[in-house]
């Protein structure tokens, strides 16, 4: 069924009726999904048809009705989760048996460390927390994250010789931070704009920004019919990839340029997901995540043309990061993180990927690392989980 879209129709009792487009199977353990889920049937189709774009832990945050559930699922399958029509109520009567309204996922908690191209480890300062996709400011010495608490999530910044964890964010919840390349403002995706209790940052988020040191207002940055978070700006800084999540295309990458009246203009749009961007040190090139969950591999683009594209990596490729002083491109495929020596200019030469290092440290669930390099690409921020 590949490249074509059918439709099941759910039966909801009170609910009425769900129609949920759906796609092929994707395979994947609950091991892999990196979360234990509880026993029951259906577990199994959970862990296989949900967990290709989320963790268990990002779905399983708080608990649902069932009517919320099936909500829910019909939002996941129209961002690129996959399942069999036969699987779908029983996905939803799972969820609403073990995971209902009352249900509260205790956060997991994560230290920050460093980490070298050896795969020595080394803990920061920091305390453990609910850490989630941390970003280094451009002269390493800070941390943009965001931080789940009881019903919010916020943007918080760890200022590294200090020590000193820092709340930049106050409205609304906030996520997938990342620096301007002066280090003076941080953007993020927010669903502040809605009423607080209208808000769901599944269902409807922007970009924002706001600056670093926490003075002034945030300035929202995009406002269109569909969701947008922030990506990563182009080395000169005038402008900031953004991700679009589009009912038909999935999750599509967009520019936003901060010269002119700012209007955004379409980069890349295609029938899977895209995401991950990261630009080469030149700004000729972009490089991304491109596939179905659970099926992505990396590709470099031309910026901003978008042609030609090379296809780096064959067995699979997610997490990109490409910092600016840097020979080689790195990223995730599975518990292994890759290098790839790659050579810019008006062509592309593309190195054989070699394995760095392999170790069990916070994966993505999505397709934004939840990893990041120094800018000579030396050393790797990362997150490991308290055990």
């Amino acid at each position: 069924m590949q490249g074509k879209r059918v439709l099941l129709v759910v039966t909801l009792g009170v609910a009425g009726w769900l129609v949920i487009p759906l796609l092929a199977r994707v395979q994947q353990s609950g091991a892999e999904a990196g979360y234990s889920l509880a026993e029951g049937d259906g577990k199994a189709l959970v862990a296989a048809s949900c967990a290709g774009c989320h963790s268990m832990g990002t779905s399983l945050r708080r608990g649902r009705s069932r009517e919320d559930w099936v909500i829910t699922v019909n939002d996941m399958v129209s961002r690129g989760a996959q399942m069999l029509p036969a699987d779908a109520e029983t996905i939803i009567r799972y969820l609403a048996e073990h995971y209902g309204a009352d249900f509260v996922l205790p956060p997991e908690q994560r230290l920050l460390v460093w980490v070298d191209h050896q795969g020595n480890v080394e803990p920061l300062a920091a305390p453990p927390g609910a850490y989630n996709r941390p970003m280094l400011s451009p002269d390493g010495t800070q941390v943009a994250m965001d931080i789940p608490s009881d019903t919010t999530s916020d943007i918080w910044i760890y200022d590294i010789p200090s020590d000193e964890l820092r709340r930049l964010t106050f409205e609304g919840n906030n996520r997938s931070a990342t620096w301007s390349n002066d280090g003076q403002w941080v953007a993020f995706g927010s669903d502040r704009h809605r009423s607080p209790e209208e808000r769901s940052y599944r269902e409807d988020h922007e970009a924002y920004w706001k600056r670093a040191d926490g003075s002034g207002e945030a300035e929202r940055l995009t406002d269109a019919e569909f969701n947008h978070g922030p990506q990563r700006w182009t080395p000169d800084g005038k402008t900031l990839s953004i991700s679009e999540i589009h009912p038909d295309t999935g999750r599509d990458i967009w520019m936003l340029p901060f010269e002119g009246d700012r209007t955004p203009w379409l980069f890349l749009a295609t029938p899977v997901l895209e995401g991950g961007v990261s630009f080469s040190a030149d700004g000729n090139w972009v490089a991304y995540t491109t596939g179905k969950p659970g099926q992505r591999e990396v590709v470099v683009r031309a910026f901003p043309e978008a042609e030609p594209a090379h296809q780096i990596t064959t067995g699979g490729g997610i997490e990109v990061v490409w910092p600016l002083n840097s020979k080689e491109l790195f990223y995730r495929s599975g518990n292994k993180r890759m290098a790839v020596e790659i050579t810019t200019g008006d062509t592309l030469t593309v190195g054989t990927p070699r394995v760095l290092f392999e170790g069990d440290f916070v994966s993505s669930p999505g397709s934004r690392a939840y990893w990041d390099a120094t800018q000579d690409g030396q050393r790797f921020l990362m997150l490991k989980k308290v055990e």
